[in-house]
């Protein structure tokens, strides 16, 4: 019932037309903002969880990309950050961080959708037999092989990367951590024939990334780091990128009022009597 309540106001407020004053005003006054929205299995062989969506999910978001958003590659996204440049309204770029044989299929779909995105990669996983330890007991879902991953490259995608053993920055010293950042980078442009400017650090919470690490992952070249952390990316932001992970959003309206900027209101009051 409170569902369907939630819902229901929510429809309202779309159709209405409030959502859409309140997100030009918002503009209008000069709150400039982008996206950057994150997936990791979109698969019909297991049941949806908090790293998985239906292909006919999938889909749908990509119709809602289509018909509503702005959806930039990453180096569009990076350039606008970059230099300032004022972003247009509901600016997304899409991404996926690890190494799925579905990402094949999906890669293809957002290409039919006319959407580019950035896949990471762990290349230690690609073309192997391993299995992530969070998959263990699930049924088995392949890895990509090069072969995939170069046909994704060829459809329009960016290829960015995902350290080499999806290792745990939060927690490896200094050497290792350089290793993961550097080989992997290495591996993905000698395969693939292309600079590898950007970085997803795996799991991707604040404790699995070390500040101290960030001048590492400049060093050997990224230009950009993303993590896992909800929030927008906004004006002059640096150091680590925000991303929104989608399967939280199981409603495409509720992913539309969130990323259009029109829950704000919302969060702030959560926030201020301690629920988020």
């Amino acid at each position: 019932m409170r569902s369907f309540a939630r819902a229901t106001i929510c429809a309202l407020y779309k159709y209405s037309g409030l959502m859409a004053l309140q997100e030009r005003i918002a503009y209008w006054s000069g709150r400039r903002f982008m996206s950057v929205v994150l997936f990791h299995r979109v698969t019909d062989a297991i049941p949806e969880d908090d790293l998985t969506v239906s292909t006919e999910w999938f889909k749908s978001f990509c119709e809602l990309m289509r018909d509503r958003f702005n959806v930039v590659p990453m180096t569009q996204l990076y350039r606008m950050l970059n230099k300032g440049q004022t972003p247009p309204m509901r600016t997304v770029a899409i991404t996926f961080d690890d190494c799925y044989r579905d990402y094949v299929a999906a890669a293809r779909t957002l290409a039919h959708y006319k959407l580019p995105a950035t896949f990471f990669m762990p290349t230690g996983y690609v073309g192997t037999d391993h299995v992530f330890p969070w998959d263990a007991g699930l049924k088995r879902m392949p890895n990509l092989p090069w072969s995939d991953i170069r046909e994704m490259q060829s459809l329009g995608h960016e290829i960015g990367s995902h350290t080499v053993t999806h290792a745990d920055l939060g927690v490896i010293p200094a050497a290792k951590a350089r290793r993961e950042l550097a080989d992997s980078k290495k591996t993905l442009e000698d395969r693939l024939q292309r600079p590898v400017r950007w970085f997803a650090y795996p799991f991707g919470g604040k404790e699995n990334f070390r500040p101290e690490y960030l001048p590492l992952a400049q060093e050997v070249g990224y230009e950009a780091c993303f993590s896992a952390v909800s929030g927008f990316v906004q004006p002059q932001m640096r150091g680590i990128l925000p991303r929104d992970a989608m399967p939280y959003f199981r409603s495409l309206l509720h992913l539309e009022l969130h990323l259009s900027g029109c829950l704000d209101w919302w969060y702030n009051a959560k926030r201020r009597v301690g629920l988020l």
